[in-house]
């Protein structure tokens, strides 16, 4: 087991340095962004512009991967996100970060696609469970930290923007040192929007409307914070809270969904997020600590939508069809992620900050209406037939393949 832990060190070690840096300019772009008097709609557009290129390219860099090797990707995706994060540093014009924003989604795309695609030809099938869960841990766990850095410096020098181009750089190193074999990556072409609400109309939905929730959560919430004149540390420790949340709530959510009626703990976890929403926006301008409190179950509940939809339709699958599905759930939560940011301006312009947590509220609610609607009407998989359930974030489509429910 060491020497398989060994083998996978490499690539989980270029993911922990990268996701540093990356989790560090999510935050850091609307801390600067606010700083510079831009509104929700300007950091909702860019927000959404990183998206764009996520989605359009994580489809499509497997066959780049295939053509010049997964390494040179890495080093060349990393490279060029390097000189972007340092363009938006220098250059402080709305347009110009649109347009950097689009090509830092294109690039992380790349850099992601590259470490799974790695950890998937390292580990046997057997033990893809286990490479999940230390991609996971490495994934959550570097994404917290990254908050923190924003503690470093001043949001407003070029001295973050340096620290995380140097982080891009210096998650080259593992990777391209390692002597593991090239993966090979086969094309799976996911299945299209009819086939998906067909197979489960509520995974489908619940899909999308993670998208909604989780990329206004890293695009706006700072922004929330940072209109109460809160200072970049409570911003950092706000958005910290609300990952680990998302990091340690996931795990007995999925355990109670084994054992019940999945369809019901969708129901449950949309109206839980409904109420927590309600109670943010009562605390909000009082108590830090039970603020804190209640992000925290906020990030659990609402981050645990995703893996649960996915769980939800893996109920209804032959194994031989998860990849090729939840490829396809990928992309519908893309789409949700692209929309959701263009939405809540108009919320928080009408309503004021508070209208980001009416926002949510709006959609879990929604989403909890439509859950109970679709449970009254479908036919529900027996919970001894049910799939187990796997905590798993918003990756790419090569990671979809090291879900353990998948093997043949």
């Amino acid at each position: 087991m060491s020497q398989f832990i060994l083998s996978i060190s490499a690539p989980l070690l270029s993911l922990i340095i990268f996701t540093l840096g990356s989790g560090l300019l999510t935050t850091l772009l609307t801390v600067r962004l606010q700083m510079e008097g831009g509104g929700a709609w300007i950091i909702g557009v860019i927000t959404t512009s990183y998206y764009i290129g996520l989605v359009l390219s994580s489809f499509y860099i497997g066959t780049l991967i295939r053509r010049v090797g997964h390494i040179r990707v890495y080093a060349a995706f990393a490279s060029v996100l390097a000189v972007a994060t340092i363009l938006q540093g220098l250059l402080i014009y709305n347009w110009v970060w649109i347009v950097l924003r689009f090509i830092c989604g294109c690039c992380t795309a790349g850099l992601y696609i590259a470490i799974e695609s790695w950890l998937l030809i390292v580990a046997p099938q057997k033990l893809r469970g286990q490479v999940l869960s230390l991609y996971m841990i490495s994934f959550y766990a570097a994404l917290v930290g990254g908050q923190f850095l924003l503690n470093v410096s001043n949001p407003g020098s070029i001295i973050p923007f340096s620290i995380i181009a140097m982080l891009c750089s210096l998650s080259i190193v593992p990777l391209s040192m390692t002597r593991a074999a090239c993966p090979n990556l086969e094309s799976i072409a996911p299945l299209n929007f009819r086939q998906l609400y067909k197979v489960s109309p509520s995974g489908v939905v619940g899909c999308f409307s993670g998208g909604l929730i989780t990329a206004v959560i890293y695009g706006l919430m700072p922004l929330f914070v940072k209109q109460f004149n809160q200072p970049t540390s409570y911003v950092a420790l706000v958005m910290g809270v609300i990952i680990i949340g998302a990091m340690f709530l996931q795990y007995p959510v999925g355990r109670i969904s084994n054992n019940f009626d999945r369809s019901r703990v969708l129901i449950i976890i949309s109206f839980a997020t409904l109420v927590v929403s309600l109670a943010l926006m009562l605390t909000a301008y009082y108590t830090h600590t039970i603020f804190l409190i209640l992000v925290f179950i906020f990030g659990g509940v609402s981050f645990a939508l995703y893996p649960l939809s996915i769980s939800h339709v893996c109920d209804y699958l032959k194994a031989s069809d998860i990849v090729a599905t939840t490829q396809g759930l990928l992309l519908v939560n893309g789409v949700g992620s692209i929309i959701g940011p263009l939405l809540v301006p108009g919320f928080m312009r009408t309503i004021g900050p508070l209208g980001l947590f009416v926002y949510f509220a709006l959609v879990s609610g929604i989403l909890g209406l439509f859950f109970l609607w679709s449970h009254t009407r479908k036919f529900r998989t027996p919970v001894e037939e049910q799939q187990e359930f796997v905590a798993v974030s918003r990756m790419t489509p090569v990671a979809t393949e090291l879900d353990p429910r998948a093997e043949k």
